[in-house]
């Protein structure tokens, strides 16, 4: 093997198929793989990421510390809160949305948001005050579109090209930073 490998921290987890790897926000390499995978071949898949695996760290030392609890969040909400009073009669009139979801918001890790249409509720998450309204908007018709669509199906994608247009050029926007 030519290539050095990038210091990493190994997960085996029994009931996987296949090796992941991911850079945190942190910038640390972490792999997770099936406990029948050697070590030698998880060093050489490691090692062939590691260009990928410099690109990421080094948008990682780019990026805003992760949001936390505090006055920063406080703020965020505020602002998100001042935002939902306009959009959210405007989109739930526009989708048929009645009556409107409650909403909660809350500092979420992997997602911009989420829906449980038997609930009729959206979470929207925290870090988006610090996206922008256009990304605001953009997450919340997309879960506004959950309430009809539960899935990501062709019908769920026919709701957001009707009533949001150019949502995919908001989402790689919002997927950029």
């Amino acid at each position: 093997m030519n290539a050095p490998v990038p210091q990493y921290s190994l997960t085996r987890r029994k009931n996987m198929r296949r090796t992941v790897l991911r850079v945190g926000a942190d910038g640390a390499v972490r792999v997770s793989a099936p406990p029948w995978v050697a070590r030698r071949e998880i060093d050489e898949f490691v090692a062939s990421k590691a260009a990928w695996i410099a690109r990421r760290q080094a948008l990682a030392d780019t990026l805003p510390a992760p949001l936390t609890a505090g006055l920063e969040a406080e703020q965020l909400k505020t602002w998100i809160w001042e935002q939902l009073d306009d959009l959210m009669p405007v989109w739930c009139a526009r989708m048929g949305v009645e009556p409107q979801p409650r909403v909660s918001l809350k500092i979420m890790k992997s997602r911009w948001g989420s829906c449980n249409a038997l609930r009729r509720s959206i979470s929207l998450n925290v870090e988006l005050g610090r996206r922008g309204r256009d990304a605001l908007e953009y997450v919340l018709v997309h879960e506004l579109a959950h309430l009809f669509e539960s899935n990501h199906g062709p019908g769920f994608y026919a709701l957001m090209d009707l009533h949001l247009p150019d949502w995919k050029q908001r989402r790689k926007a919002l997927r950029a930073r």
